[in-house]
Formats: structure tokens, C-alpha cells, sequence
């Protein structure tokens, strides 16, 4: 017999009280997680909406995008980079830099000297032959960088497409034998060699190899001048930097020789009348970047105006 009977309806009731707690944890356990899944679901959807309207905001950037390159004519620019064959050392915009790095390289915290010629320009002849020394031991020394632009506007007063010829064999040089680049583009202007524009006569591939071999450079590499793998190259850049405003004088022209210094545009004509003479210019060019002349070439002295200071005053 039970010595501890239990009345009838106690454990039914015991049982529902259980159930309904159960039953309230479940409800607030639901809700709880549909507050949950509800916040969620509004961050997903915030998130979404952002990242749409971030295309959006990006799409509406493109289509009001200036109708420019990063300095000039967007067209010319596109045109550019479409052309197949090109330097892998050259620059997007056309540029063939050189530094003690090598090229395509740039040595860090020192100025930056832009040079835009046409083989065939006199005065890029002229300006050349007194500062392309200076350069180049500037160069070797890890003073300064040099970006080449090398333009053929002039093919029109030669008779065989001169200024595009030697503009492919400059940036056939500066692909496979950069040790002799420099030598070369200064080779290019040397007096007695660069024709006259004004009676031009025809220059051969290999009176241009020829010049290109008392540089240094090998005949492995002049022998493949003739082969003109870069003249569209050549010409794609030249139609590109004629549109360049960064490029262009006070007056919104652009001629050649022009010379930037860390973007700057540096005045030639009024940088030779301070010096005294073209044939000075290349003190001036000097003193522009920060340097004495008798600190040219000397390894660890760096021009004072770095890489980002302005062309110090004549």
C-alpha cells in the first residue's frame, strides 16, 4: 500500500505548469530571434543598397569623366595604349625613364627632369648638346631621374620618315641594351650627324645603326632598327603628347625642346638669357635643381629641391 498518496488532480496541474513555462521560453525564444533575423535581414538589405548605389555613384563618375587623358586628349590617349607593339620599359604616356635604378625606374627623393625632343628639332639639337653631358653624369650618380618623350611631328620635312625612325630605334635601345641609351639619344644630336631640316638628306638604317654602334651599342641590337616594330608606337605617342596641357608654355603651346622639372614647366629661352648664352644653360639647368657645379656627378649629394620642390630661380 502507498504510505504517500498523492490527491488525484496535483500532478495534472504540475505537468501544465510546465508545459506553459516551456511553451512562454519557445514564444520568447521565437521572438527573439525574428528580432534577430529582422535586424540582420535590414543590414543585409542597407548593405546592398550601399553597394548599389556605390556602382551607381561609380557609372555616373564614368559617363561625366573628362573627355582627357590623365594630361591630355582621352582619344589620342586610348589610342596609345590599344597599339600592340610598344617598349614593356616605356611609361603609359609614352615616356622612357631612366635613373641609376635602370630603366623604366625611378630613383626615389630626387627631381624629376622631363625632356620632350624630335630627333630632327635644331633647337632640341642646340639644347642637347650642352645639357645632355650633365644629364647623363646627374644620371649615373643617382641624382636626378630622366623621362625621354621623343615626338616625329618633323617626319613632314624629311623625305623618309626620319624623326619616327630613330624614335623606334631610341626605344629599341632603351627595351634591350639600356646601358647605352643615354650615350645613344645624345649620339642622336651630335653635331654633323642630326640632319639639317632645312636641306634634309636621307639617312640609311645603317648610317643610324652606325651611329647607335660608336654609342656602345651591340650590332644584335642596331640590326633590328630596320625591322620599325615600334614606329606606330612612335607615332601613337606623338599624337598623344601634342595634346598634353602639362606640356604646354605660358601661352598654351607646345614646342619642342620642352624640359619639366618634377612636372613643372622649366622656361629654356628665359633660362638662357640668365645664364648668358645657350651655351650656358646647362649651369643654369644645374642651379635649378639645386646643385653647385661642382656637385654634379658626386654620388649621395642630392639636388635640394628632391623629388617634389619647384626649379630654384636662375
Amino acid at each position: 500500500m502507498d504510505t504517500n498518496p498523492v490527491e488525484p488532480n496535483e500532478q495534472p496541474e504540475q505537468a501544465q505548469a510546465l508545459v506553459g513555462r516551456q511553451n512562454r521560453s519557445i514564444i520568447i525564444s521565437a521572438i527573439a530571434l525574428v528580432a534577430v533575423l529582422a535586424v540582420l535581414a535590414g543590414g543585409l538589405f542597407s548593405w546592398h543598397r550601399k553597394g548599389q548605389a556605390d556602382k551607381e555613384a561609380q557609372a555616373r563618375a564614368s559617363q561625366a569623366a573628362p573627355t582627357q587623358g590623365p594630361t591630355g586628349s582621352r582619344k589620342a590617349y586610348e589610342e596609345l595604349q590599344a597599339v600592340k607593339v610598344k617598349p614593356s620599359v616605356a611609361d603609359k604616356e609614352g615616356g622612357l625613364t631612366i635613373s641609376a635604378k635602370g630603366m623604366g625606374r625611378k630613383e626615389p627623393g630626387v627631381p624629376i627632369v622631363h625632356v620632350f625632343v624630335d630627333p630632327m628639332c635644331p633647337w632640341c639639337g642646340k639644347v642637347g648638346r650642352v645639357i645632355d653631358p650633365r644629364l647623363e653624369k646627374m644620371v649615373e650618380a643617382g641624382q636626378i631621374t630622366v623621362t625621354y618623350t621623343f615626338l616625329n611631328f618633323l617626319d613632314k620635312v624629311s623625305s623618309d620618315h626620319y624623326s619616327t625612325r630613330v624614335g623606334n630605334a631610341l626605344a629599341t635601345v632603351a627595351e634591350e641594351d639600356p646601358d647605352h641609351f643615354l650615350a645613344f639619344e645624345s649620339a642622336i644630336f651630335e653635331e654633323g650627324f642630326q640632319p639639317d631640316e632645312e636641306s634634309y638628306k636621307p639617312v640609311t638604317d645603317q648610317q643610324l645603326a652606325d651611329q647607335a654602334g660608336k654609342a656602345g651599342v651591340p650590332e644584335s641590337v642596331t640590326a633590328r632598327f630596320a625591322d620599325g616594330r615600334y614606329q606606330d608606337w612612335v607615332k601613337k605617342v606623338n599624337d598623344y603628347t601634342i595634346t598634353r596641357k602639362d606640356a604646354k608654355d605660358s601661352k598654351g603651346e607646345f614646342t619642342t625642346p620642352t624640359i619639366l622639372i618634377n612636372g613643372r614647366h622649366w622656361d629654356i629661352s628665359a633660362a638662357g638669357k640668365a645664364s648668358g648664352g645657350l651655351g650656358h644653360l646647362d649651369s643654369t639647368l644645374v642651379k635649378s635643381l639645386g646643385l653647385d657645379a661642382s656637385q654634379v656627378g658626386r654620388r649621395g649629394t642630392t639636388p635640394s629641391i628632391g623629388s617634389e620642390g619647384k626649379p630654384l630661380p636662375f
